[in-house]
């Protein structure tokens, strides 16, 4: 090739680029000769930006829990757990127990159903109401009555009876406000009230007891005057089998303040809720058998304020439509052991007399749920 061949060359290409950059700058002074967005893109042409500017403008994509909603559902589940009575030595002198008597009413496989509604507020606000109740009259484990009438460190009267439930109630009030929402995390503040109520009925199984002659100066709680005649745990079956002795009932109830942690997708949640709050509790405890007090025994009412109750809860939900969703639900509750007021009335002439700080109880139940839930109205 000559010079004049590759200059002519070289020359074709000059003025093709220059073509290429002229018709590309009219193109950005003519903005209606831009290339527009495609359809169902927003302002961008592929699919990726849509998804950087929605990151860079801040957060997930909107969740159906964000908007406002009414939920009502039924709930079924299984608890177990104890309550226990109380009688305390309010002597003064210092002891290794201070307990003069115990009994602990079990709570062994107990099957729940109940009513849940939660409305949510579009900003996340809720309000939660719980009603449960047991089946009644089936049985529920045991009752273990220890008595400490010698010494305050081994227990001189025992007795165990088969119980049924005469009744279970629980109840919850709840109202949360959003502290802090960042992504799909979640800080709730709440506050509220509790309800437990249980009864139960005993039916004598067994028992040992010691002779009773002297009672024991508690100066020396932990001596036992032989040279009266006193024996130890000497007396089996004094009790008849079959009777019901005991009937007994104990009701809690605890103004609550809470705190959730949640993690909430579109469709599924994860969130643990813990509350805490002082407790009013109030028993009642007849001893059908004591007719010292008359024909139909004495009632001993327990009345103290205290606690505290603590309650934890894990809960993991599922959205499986707009309208239908499913629960599972763990429960853990604790009432701290608790002294107050006694009354005891007796079933014959005499009046009613108040004790000291005599008489107590503590509580703890563990319990799980599945509960199905249904969306109302729009």
């Amino acid at each position: 090739m000559n010079l004049r061949q590759q200059f002519s060359k070289y020359l074709t290409l000059l003025i093709l680029l220059g073509v290429e950059a002229g018709a590309q700058a009219e193109v950005a002074d003519k903005t209606e000769w831009s290339i527009n967005s495609l359809p169902g893109q927003n302002e961008a042409w592929c699919s990726i930006v849509p998804y950087l500017q929605q990151n860079e403008a801040g957060g997930h994509p909107p969740s159906r829990r964000d908007e406002g909603r009414w939920l009502i559902g039924f709930t079924h589940g299984i608890i177990w757990g104890r309550a226990r009575e109380i009688v305390f030595d309010d002597s003064g002198v210092p002891n290794q127990n201070d307990y003069l008597s115990e009994l602990t009413w079990e709570l062994r496989r107990v099957f729940v159903l109940g009513i849940d509604s939660i409305w949510q507020g579009k900003k996340s606000n809720a309000l939660e109401m719980k009603f449960k109740f047991a089946i009644p009259k089936v049985p529920v484990g045991k009752m273990s009555d220890y008595d400490w009438f010698y010494t305050d460190r081994d227990w001189s009267h025992w007795s165990q009876s088969d119980v049924k439930l005469r009744w279970g109630f629980l109840f919850d009030f709840l109202y949360e406000e959003v502290l802090v929402s960042s992504g799909y995390f979640k800080l709730k503040l709440g506050a509220g009230y509790h309800m437990d109520w249980w009864g139960w009925r005993d039916e004598l199984a067994d028992s040992l007891y010691s002779t009773f002659v002297q009672r024991v100066d508690r100066d020396i709680p932990d001596k036992f005057n032989r040279a009266l005649g006193d024996k130890f745990r000497d007396k089996s079956d004094v009790l008849p089998v079959g009777e019901n002795g005991i009937d007994y009932w104990a009701m809690y109830h605890v103004p609550l303040i809470s705190i959730r942690f949640s993690f909430e997708w579109d469709t599924i949640s994860l969130s643990a809720l813990s509350r805490i709050g002082p407790s009013l509790g109030i028993t009642k405890d007849h001893h059908l058998r004591r007719r010292e007090f008359g024909p139909d025994g004495v009632f001993f009412y327990d009345v103290a304020i205290g606690g505290p109750w603590l309650d934890i809860s894990l809960e993991l939900r599922f959205e499986i439509t707009d309208r239908f969703s499913f629960f599972l639900r763990g429960e853990y509750a604790w009432l701290n052991e608790t002294r107050g007021l006694t009354i005891i009335v007796p079933t014959n002439t005499e009046s009613p007399r108040v004790g000291g700080k005599v008489g107590g109880f503590a509580f703890q139940r563990i319990g799980v749920n599945a509960l199905v839930f249904w969306k109302l109205g729009e």
